[in-house]
């Protein structure tokens, strides 16, 4: 299937050009002003900070994270992930004639209500305001065409596609950090929509083998990765009969959600299916996708069974909805940690960097911060802790460190590099020239600020379960030496972690007041919550 690239005058295009600019220079003097009234929360700003969030309606501040020690600075640890925050706030959108409720843009050159980028975007949100998080999620749910979930929704375009299915993922993780009486409304609100949903996708994305395709390499969200077509989306494959591996476990993911969201508000019998299905699912990925040659799982073929040897990230993405086996997951993480494949500076490219295929533009190479996070969430499901926590602090470190160099958080990564000089997107296709720019879309908050999320979630470990409010700090060997600290104003609580020799931590946690001071090894859990003098905390 050929994509054309329609023909555009010179003054269409430097009246597109003209605008982009001026909406991301203003954007930047916004975002350095926001970042420095965030960082350090500090009080001669607050009644200033505080108006300015009022007018999106927050009344919380933001998360916040401070890095010290070490023999070389780690200011950019501090200012990145302030300056994440200040983006995501400002790419956060009031409710207007396109939504009734709060949505968020990527950036300032995604002028629309994008499915996955929303459902990625609120896992962000969630540590600073659950409330905004399910703004993000209904917005989506509310444009929906009949059951079908749109791939975006603007006031200027439509289109007939959906996207990765993550809305329901998305809503059951903002129990993490959300009031879990208010969680269960929201699940009570949702969940038929969602089942709906779900049931659409069977019906017309599921092939007879019981796998998943996409419509269109569109819908995959990585349109122009070397498993669907060229560089330009000139010649796109008909991907309508090629059982697709990121799809496939994007629903053995909707299924779990599914399932337990529905043992949540009492539906047994629903929840034994969704799960009962997502069982059924892995066991056809394994049977089909799976190539034992290679060691990957691919796109294939249902007509004449041709692997579509690829390797990009959607071949370790059933990490994440626990499809491989022991032996399967093994094989996996060695290429997760092969140098030449996707164990890179800044970690987990798109393509193998030692693939032919792999080049420097969009999904032929780079790093995309939504897909890596899914690949560390796999990494974590699988027990491979050491390893998760190397890469999710190497990530973060090297989003961090790009914006300490540039001002600016992007789109795509170089997994070889601290710059974006080398990255190109779509080159040739001079429609996405004129539209987005030639290279990585700028202001990217947006799935980029995962890095915040991960510096929540993997390295400290914060996570509310069973109604306790707990962290499970797990540091590698190359923090040791330094000192982090945590300020989480929706729970009132700041944690202090001094990372030691042999994965252990010490330090102390303030919440309310009370200030307490704790030592834990490394994956060992501390509870945020208790009002003990002293915490270890047992192993999980």
């Amino acid at each position: 299937m050929a994509a054309e690239i329609p023909r555009v005058s010179w003054w269409r295009r430097l009246l597109a050009t003209g605008g982009r600019v001026r909406r991301l220079i203003i954007f930047g003097f916004e975002q350095i002003v926001v970042s420095r009234l965030f960082e350090g929360h500090r009080p001669i700003a607050q009644s200033v900070t505080s108006a300015l969030l009022k007018t999106k309606s927050i009344e919380l501040l933001p998360p916040e994270l401070t890095v010290e020690g070490a023999a070389h600075s780690a200011d950019h640890w501090t200012h990145g992930f302030a300056a994440a925050n200040a983006a995501l706030f400002l790419n956060l959108r009031n409710p207007d004639t396109l939504s009734p409720v709060r949505y968020a843009r990527p950036s300032p050159s995604f002028q629309a209500i994008y499915l996955w980028d929303s459902a990625f975007i609120a896992q962000i949100w969630k540590w600073w305001d659950p409330n905004v998080a399910h703004d993000l999620l209904e917005s989506v749910l509310r444009h929906r065409d009949g059951d079908r979930l749109q791939h975006f929704a603007s006031e200027f375009a439509r289109s007939e596609f959906t996207q990765p299915p993550l809305v329901a993922w998305s809503l059951l993780r903002l129990l993490d950090a959300a009031d879990p009486n208010l969680h269960r409304e929201w699940v009570e609100q949702h969940y038929a929509t969602l089942r709906a949903y779900h049931a659409w996708l069977r019906q017309r994305r599921r092939l007879q083998n019981g796998l998943y395709a996409w419509a269109h390499a569109y819908e995959s969200g990585v349109e122009n990765a070397p498993r669907f077509g060229d560089r330009e989306e000139r010649r796109l494959r008909d991907t309508r009969r090629i059982a697709a591996p990121d799809l496939s476990t994007y629903m053995v993911i909707q299924c779990e959600a599914l399932a337990a969201m529905a043992r949540l508000i009492g539906q047994r019998e629903e929840a034994e299916a969704f799960q009962a299905e997502a069982n059924a699912l892995r066991g056809a990925v394994n049977a089909f996708l799976w190539d034992d040659s290679e060691g990957y799982y691919f796109d294939r073929s249902i007509v004449d069974g041709h692997f579509i040897r690829a390797r990009t990230i959607a071949s370790l993405l059933p990490l994440w909805a626990g499809i491989p086996d022991e032996r399967r997951a093994a094989a996996l993480l060695e290429h997760i940690l092969d140098p030449g494949g996707f164990n890179t500076l800044i970690p987990l490219p798109s393509v193998a960097i030692d693939d032919p295929a792999f080049e420097r533009d969009m999904w032929r190479g780079p790093v995309w911060i939504n897909t890596a996070f899914a690949v560390i969430e796999g990494m974590r499901r699988y027990g491979f802790h050491e390893q998760a926590a190397d890469f999710a602090y190497r990530l973060c470190d090297g989003v961090y460190r790009t914006y300490g160099r540039t001002g600016r958080f992007y789109e795509f990564y170089d997994p070889t590099s601290y710059a974006i000089r080398d990255l190109w997107r779509k080159r040739g296709n001079r429609w996405k020239a004129m539209t987005l720019g030639k290279k990585p879309v700028i202001d990217f908050v947006g799935w980029t600020g995962l890095v915040n999320t991960l510096a929540i979630e993997a390295l400290f470990g914060v996570r509310q379960e069973n109604g306790r409010r707990i962290m499970q700090p797990r540091f590698p060997k190359r923090a040791v030496g330094r000192t982090f600290t945590l300020t989480l104003p929706l729970w009132q609580t700041a944690v202090r972690v001094e990372v030691m020799d042999g994965g252990a931590v010490q330090g102390r946690i303030t919440r309310q007041g009370v200030v307490r001071r704790f030592r834990a090894d490394f994956g060992e859990v501390v509870a945020l919550d208790l009002p003990q003098t002293e915490t270890a905390g047992a192993v999980a």
